[in-house]
């Protein structure tokens, strides 16, 4: 999962910038399952990926190379929150 947030008064050049498509591509393995956009102080963003367990380094490498592109923009700011479906995460406890 990656949260962005960036402050109101840039949402006109950030999303020019988004459109332009000038942001490095994610990994060909890399899928964008959701996106959910809302507001309240700042304007804020969550996306949910899913990367094959093979590739997770290399998948995360590149989600951080698309989303540090967008650290230009005054006050805008992303985080990584590596998450795993619940049965998984049993599974890795019962080892």
């Amino acid at each position: 999962m990656v949260k962005v947030k960036y402050p109101p008064h840039i949402t006109e050049d950030f999303i020019k910038f988004y459109l332009t498509g000038k942001a490095p591509k994610y990994p060909d393995y890399v899928k964008r399952l959701y996106q959910w956009v809302y507001s309240d102080f700042d304007n804020k963003v969550i996306n949910i990926y899913e990367i094959p367990d093979e590739k997770l380094v290399e998948g995360l490498k590149g989600i951080a190379k698309r989303f540090t592109t967008y650290t230009t923009f005054k006050g805008y700011k992303y985080k990584i929150i590596l998450l795993a479906d619940a049965s998984d995460a049993i599974e890795l406890y019962k080892k």
